[in-house]
């Protein structure tokens, strides 16, 4: 990818709206073009952290591993997300890894680059802050439903997200396409995958959901707001 459909990419990114042509074209130099297929590792968990990334298209998983080697799935970011920026603000190594859902277009901005941006734009510092505020609400929601949810819960609780975050409205309820295995879906919902199939199976029995190979509509969303318990 040239510099010039780098800042293409850029400049529709929402982190990126506020930036003049200008700082625009200064950042598209700093930056270079990673391509990462389906399933592979982008960075592992301790790696260090010497870069940031930016998902042009395509999404990525932010894993960490239990001692057992259960994967638990902290979130799925896609098109316009960024990811990796902790590591470049406090120095320390990988807290996560990241993988590939699907093929991945990203851009990178290494350490020095990505903070000399920070300092020169505000602007962008702000809404960099916000999107981490964003992933620690997240985050707290989570501990949540694992500490005090039921599964039953916890996977109506991921469904509502899901549904929030990447669902349409159509005449049959919230409906949203997604690339997941169940086990990923049953990782971010802090349960076994047969415990989760079992759930959906009995949601779409009760007529709250309607599964459709990877697409997924909430026909009774305040029949799951009911099961968060």
């Amino acid at each position: 990818m040239r510099a010039l459909d780098i800042k293409h990419s850029l400049q529709h990114l929402p982190l990126f709206a506020d930036l003049e042509v200008a700082e625009l074209e200064q950042l598209a130099q700093l930056c270079r073009n990673r391509a990462v297929t389906k399933g592979n590792v982008i960075f592992y968990e301790d790696d260090p952290g010497t870069s940031c990334y930016i998902i042009v298209s395509g999404k990525v998983k932010i894993v960490v591993n239990a001692d057992d080697g259960r994967e638990h799935i902290l979130g799925v970011l896609q098109d316009g997300d960024f990811f990796g920026e902790m590591s470049l603000i406090d120095g320390q190594p990988r807290s996560a890894s990241a993988i590939a859902v699907e093929d991945v277009q990203m851009v990178t901005i290494q350490r020095d680059q990505f903070m000399e941006l920070l300092r020169a734009n505000p602007d962008l510092t702000l809404k960099l802050l916000v999107t981490l505020s964003h992933r620690l609400r997240a985050a707290d929601r989570n501990v949540e439903s694992l500490a005090f949810l039921s599964a039953p819960g916890r996977v109506a609780r991921l469904l509502l997200e899901l549904g929030k975050d990447h669902g349409e409205r159509t005449p049959e309820g919230l409906t949203f396409t997604h690339n997941m295995t169940r086990q990923e879906l049953a990782s971010l919902a802090g349960t076994s995958r047969e415990t989760l199939t079992r759930v959906l199976m009995d949601y779409q029995d009760r007529g709250i959901i309607h599964l459709d190979k990877n697409r997924l509509t909430l026909k009774n969303e305040a029949k799951l707001k009911e099961m968060m318990v």
